[in-house]
């Protein structure tokens, strides 16, 4: 527009034009109109590759969806059948493929004995047709029922630096030890554990009745208390003798029972703690712990200081891990109601639950196979299948039995 706009300029100067002038500005022209062509190629090729991208991810989604849609029949059996058709292929790299007279595929000939693949198929179908029918069924489900997060990831991380730091040059030999490939194949399984430990909880909370939680809430939920204390502390020294140690144990009790009678006389709490105590994060401020509930303080400690009226300390020296308390009460809230302690209910049995039966995660997983209508056909993993279940739904029976 420019070049058109100065032409038209000349011409109001200069009537006469020249013809080769005319020529350059048709040849200008004829430039603009190429590089217009040539971006219109450029734009077309870009849709063209958004289109191949587009049909790309399109064709990826339906694999996915295909796969999701599959049956845990179908992943059963496919799972041995690919075992079988890797170890045949890994042996066919270095053995030529030959048939027998029935037409059966030849894996492995030594000495004069063949090994067909149905044969081989069938031991690996009797040895780890079950294991390997188990983990896929379990991994299918639980990807199915929980999200892989970034704090699944995170944590298993964290897990295997911890385990690196621990086993130092010996990693690699507890790597073994545990069949385990590499760090990739710890991290899954520690990721399909957190999944397992959330099936576990989510199990327990889904049976869990409202009579036990009730119970449980008229037995074991109290209000958050208040409380201070001086502590007389011992540590035993594994280079003395046992009585040495004893001797020491003896001395701090001792003295714990002369603050108590101090306090007997009439002294002052918050002036003994300064003098006596040897927690150092309270020593300065009376004592005071705050206030607290069941489960936040060694189980002693929390003992003693519920069973106290608010303004009462402890007659006897209360011994725990740290050493001796005396325990004075200065607060105590009322019981939450019963809605608003349903969420701690639940958290403080799933943890009981778990204590008490080795097996309940056992047991979670077996519910969730039940949910997606686990159906066996092959007799051999059917069988393996359901001698597992009998034997780990029993284990807990034994093990209360016995104890």
């Amino acid at each position: 527009m420019a070049e058109k706009k100065e032409t038209n300029s000349k011409t109001s100067t200069a009537k006469k034009k020249n013809v080769a002038t005319k020529k350059t500005a048709s040849k200008k022209t004829e430039v603009k109109a190429a590089a217009k062509k040539t971006q219109t190629k450029k734009e077309e090729k870009v849709i063209d590759v958004y289109e191949a991208k587009r049909k790309k991810e399109k064709k990826q989604n339906k694999i996915v969806s295909w796969f999701n849609n599959l049956t845990l029949e179908q992943i059963i059996i496919g799972g041995v059948i690919i075992i079988a058709i890797l170890l045949i292929i890994l042996i066919g790299v270095s053995t030529k493929n030959t048939k027998t007279k029935n037409g059966d595929d030849i894996v492995v000939q030594v000495d004069g004995k063949t090994i067909t693949a149905d044969e081989l198929y069938q031991a690996l179908k009797k040895q780890s047709g079950q294991a390997v029918a188990i983990n896929l069924i379990d991994d299918y489900i639980l990807d199915k029922e929980y999200e892989t997060t970034s704090e699944m990831k995170e944590s298993a991380e964290s897990t295997i630096e911890t385990y690196k730091n621990t086993y130092g040059d010996s990693y690699e030999q507890f790597l073994e030890y545990n069949g385990i490939k590499d760090d990739a194949e710890l991290k899954d399984l520690l990721i399909k554990n957190s999944k397992l430990t959330s099936a576990t909880d989510d199990y327990i909370k889904d049976n869990l009745t409202e009579k036990e939680m009730k119970e449980y809430y008229e037995n074991n939920i109290v209000g958050d208390i208040s409380a201070k204390h001086i502590l007389i502390s011992y540590e035993e020294d594994e280079n003395k003798t046992d009585e040495e140690n004893e001797a020491q144990k003896n001395e701090a009790k001792k003295k714990a029972e002369e603050v108590i009678e101090k306090l007997k006389n009439g002294e002052d709490f918050d002036t003994l703690v300064k003098e006596y105590s040897d927690d150092e994060g309270t020593k300065e401020n009376g004592g005071d712990l705050g206030y607290f509930n069941t489960g936040d303080m060694v189980e002693a400690f929390e003992k003693a200081a519920y069973a106290l009226d608010v303004n009462e300390y402890t007659t006897e020296p209360v011994e725990t891990e740290y050493g001796y308390h005396i325990i004075m009460k200065i607060g105590q809230k009322d019981k939450p109601s019963y809605k608003k302690s349903k969420d701690t209910i639940k958290e403080k049995l799933v943890e009981e639950k778990k204590e008490e039966d080795s097996t309940i995660s056992v047991k979670a997983i077996i519910a969730l196979r039940e949910k997606y209508n686990i159906k066996i056909k092959d007799k051999t993993i059917k069988s393996d299948y359901n001698s597992y279940i009998k034997e780990a739904t029993t284990t807990t029976t034994t093990t209360t039995s016995a104890e």
